[in-house]
């Protein structure tokens, strides 16, 4: 087996397990369904995904100046990951411009926050699925949120990929910092 291959594999184990090595998350950028919010200028092309795929909602509010739409749009398991999609949009604020995302999706308030403070619950074996680390330690999520803004009617995408469980397992609870545990969402 070539070297290349050899790390490949490694780093798709290390994601389906969810192992935790390395150093802290290196960012990642947020991928919207309308105009893309303020982002560094190194952020790749976000990709937007249909805006009527929509699975539940909740509202949500962000300190008291901002209210929320917080939409569950997938839970799409797709090998050994569940990648979950979110989108959040700002329904109403009193401030002269938009929210600001920060550390609001994250698991630990951090310089560089992402979107690793969702998780996943496996009730019919007792586990809770953490989002999934490279081998650099990287969250497989939506990262560089402190730089993520977002206007009134605005629709922002996040993505979290998590070890999938077992196949015989069609449904999980979904846990979303703000918008708390959406449950029985089908994997699909």
């Amino acid at each position: 087996m070539s070297p290349m291959k050899i790390v490949v594999a490694g780093a798709a184990l290390l994601l389906a397990t969810g192992c935790q090595l390395g150093p802290a998350p290196t960012p990642r950028s947020a991928s919207t369904a309308e105009p893309a919010p303020t982002q560094p200028a190194s952020a790749p092309t976000p990709t937007p995904l249909p805006s009527d795929q929509v699975l539940a909602s909740r509202t949500a509010a962000a300190d008291q100046h901002y209210k929320l739409k917080i939409d569950l749009l997938a839970a799409d398991r797709e090998g050994r990951l569940v990648t979950v999609n979110y989108a959040v949009t700002v329904t109403e604020h009193d401030r002269a411009f938009g929210w600001t995302v920060g550390d609001a999706f994250s698991a630990v308030p951090s310089d560089t926050p992402d979107a690793d403070g969702l998780y996943l619950v496996d009730k019919k074996n007792a586990k809770k699925h953490l989002v999934a680390k490279d081998v650099q330690g990287a969250c497989a999520c939506t990262a560089n949120t402190e730089s993520v803004a977002i206007n009134t009617g605005q629709k922002v995408v996040f993505t979290a990929s998590f070890a999938a469980p077992p196949e015989d397992v069609t449904k999980v609870d979904v846990y979303i910092p703000l918008a708390g545990t959406f449950a029985d969402v089908p994997l699909t």
